[in-house]
């Protein structure tokens, strides 16, 4: 005798349902029976006052930490692989003697000034204590300070043109000579009612990067047989890699257990629930009985509801010419709206691929959805949607 145990997972309960399954001649598992089931009821995990999780602190304690041993972990490699390549000397105490150096003015030095290995060494070795915000667009839609830390960055930018600043360490080094602060802070607020106003400066891992370059392209010229291709991309690689995303696993399909699920944003499955909604919607009118769509009247339900992110059941109601009273079984006071197809909404709009949409296969598409599920770089998205997709900039 074989059973499921179907669950239904929520904040503050649990629901549960036993069935008994039977196989059938295609050897597939059908329910012959409810066994039993019931609703398990516990406190909410959360803050009664705030509504926050009890665990967010937790979470936030940990990512805290995590960031700190992979900064420490990505210290001492770099450390070791400046101490091979005679960057840096390999007895300790010598080592604590390159603190003293002023790190900005090394680094402004080494754009035109020849550098020892040791002091070439302190420089790049400073890039790495802070080595710029890095943008991601997976995860800049929900981080609040994402906005604030690009509005710094184009601050800086405007403000390296000002001083003529070829690199953010020599920008850093004028701030240094004006008696200026090398950190970025929160700019004061201002009025009765102001909200900060964000950082004054912040840097983009793109500006530390071009940095790197400038300071390897200009030494390179001194120690030729020293700073090779070879140990730039080591050095490079150990100072601004940043692991990808993690991403999310992706269970079984319930028909076919040897396949994954489709993505919800999926040509395919975005048709297969559009037909599934248009097929589950019932027209109600006083005084009849409750019947289903014709075949007719779904097929112009699902075209009206295509190339629309949602349409209101009002004017459903108009395009099928019922009677103002008629209602459908999913409509409510708070739901006044029913959903189209979203992906193509959005994808076929004119300011998007338009027409041109619509006349591409479901693979072609599905290239397009990955590419924007999955790339983390908005400058690469950005690059390949014009490049290879034929879009312009706007």
């Amino acid at each position: 005798m074989n059973h499921r145990l179907a669950l239904d997972i929520g904040t503050n309960s649990i629901g549960w349902w036993i069935h008994e399954l039977r196989k059938d001649e295609g050897g597939r598992y059908e329910a012959v029976r409810s066994i039993d089931g019931g609703v398990r009821i516990f406190a909410d995990g959360r803050d009664p006052q705030s509504r926050k999780s009890l665990a967010e602190d937790r979470r936030m304690a940990r990512g805290m930490r995590r960031r700190r041993d992979r900064y420490k972990n990505r210290r001492e490699a770099l450390m070791r692989e400046l101490i091979r390549a005679g960057l840096m000397p390999g007895d300790e105490k010598t080592r604590k003697e390159l603190e003293r150096l002023d790190p900005y003015e090394l680094r402004r030095r080494a754009l035109e000034e020849k550098l020892s290995p040791h002091e070439l060494g302190r420089a790049l070795f400073h890039l790495n204590q802070r080595r710029g915000f890095k943008s991601n667009r997976k995860t800049d839609a929900r981080n609040n300070e994402a906005g604030a830390i690009k509005t710094a960055a184009a601050r800086l930018e405007q403000a390296m043109m000002e001083m003529e600043a070829r690199t953010f360490g020599e920008f850093l080094w004028q701030r240094q000579q004006q008696g200026l602060s090398t950190r970025a802070r929160l700019r004061p607020e201002t009025g009765e009612n102001a909200k900060g106003s964000g950082y004054d400066f912040y840097p983009t891992r793109k500006l530390l990067e071009e940095e790197f370059d400038k300071i390897w392209q200009a030494q390179q010229k001194h120690h030729p047989g020293l700073l090779n291709d070879n140990l730039k991309d080591r050095l490079h690689y150990i100072i601004f890699g940043q692991r990808p995303l993690k991403p999310p696993r992706v269970g079984k399909c319930t028909f076919i257990p040897e396949e994954t699920r489709l993505p919800k944003a999926h040509p395919l499955f975005q048709e297969l629930r559009l037909y599934q909604e248009v097929n589950h919607l019932e027209i109600q009118q006083p005084g009849e009985h409750t019947r289903k769509l014709t075949l007719e009247e779904r097929d112009r339900l699902v075209l009206a509801l295509q190339d629309k992110k949602h349409v209101g059941y009002k004017s459903l109601r108009k395009l099928l010419k019922l009677p103002e009273a008629a209602r459908f079984n999913k409509e409510r006071p708070n739901r006044d709206k029913m959903a189209g197809n979203e992906v193509r909404a959005a994808l076929g709009h004119k300011k998007a691929f338009g027409p041109r949409w619509t006349s591409m296969s479901w693979q072609q598409q599905w290239q397009v959805i990955e590419r924007l599920l999955n790339e983390q770089d908005p400058e690469a998205l950005h690059a390949w949607l014009t490049d290879e997709q034929g879009l312009s900039g706007e």
